[in-house]
């Protein structure tokens, strides 16, 4: 049998990929990474205690709405980068929207505020917990997107890694919002942002040593 014979055949016998399995594989990942994420911080924090009233004021849902349009940016953006015949294109925008949306908002808010008000405003009384425990969270839903990168072939891992950090970052900060109880968007703009970057450069740092493929 000739070798282009052989080939022919051996390609015939491979079935097509599930539609959107990569995708799914992905959103896997987020779910049990993020329940994870959520149970360590049950067990570590807790849920603050007012969440019942705090679910009714735009404040907590600002957070949610900005850390979840960021994950669901991030994933697009990590699903290109998981393809290697994709561009992320103006699927970067999608993360910076949010972010610039939000610094807008704190920088607004700090404008019509006295000066006196702003150091509470931008560090609140978490901030250091705040920048401690998004990265921490973070942890167990990177290692599941490292697991969903096994079925994906990424060529620039360095910015697969930071990007796959950034969405852990971003998953990690929607659970921490159910123990967060500050209200500020420059406080959000921050301390929130900055967790989530923390876990990108991290991601940065070690994915290519995983990534590879």
């Amino acid at each position: 049998m000739r070798t282009d014979e052989l080939i022919a055949q051996l390609s015939g016998r491979v079935g097509a990929a599930p539609k959107h399995a990569a995708v799914k594989r992905l959103c896997l990942a987020l779910t049990i990474g993020g329940a994870v994420a959520l149970a360590l911080l049950l067990v570590s924090l807790g849920a603050r205690p007012d969440l019942a009233q705090a679910s009714g004021t735009a404040p907590f849902w600002m957070k949610w709405m900005y850390t979840l349009s960021l994950t669901w940016a991030s994933v697009v953006v990590v699903r290109r980068l998981g393809d290697p015949d994709t561009r992320v294109g103006l699927a970067w925008w999608g993360l910076a929207a949010p972010i610039a949306i939000v610094a807008m908002m704190g920088i607004g808010q700090l404008m019509v505020e006295p000066l006196a008000r702003w150091s509470g405003l931008v560090f609140g009384e978490t901030a250091l917990r705040c920048s401690v425990t998004i990265p921490l969270l973070a942890a167990p839903v990177f290692a599941g997107l490292l697991w969903a990168f096994r079925r994906l072939a990424p060529t620039h891992l360095r910015l697969a890694g930071g990007a796959s950090g950034f969405v852990a970052g971003a998953t990690a900060a929607s659970v921490y919002a159910l123990s967060c109880p500050e209200q500020s968007a420059a406080f959000m703009a921050i301390w929130y942002t900055g967790g989530m970057l923390v876990a990108a450069a991290l991601g940065a740092l070690v994915g290519p040593r995983f990534l590879k493929w």
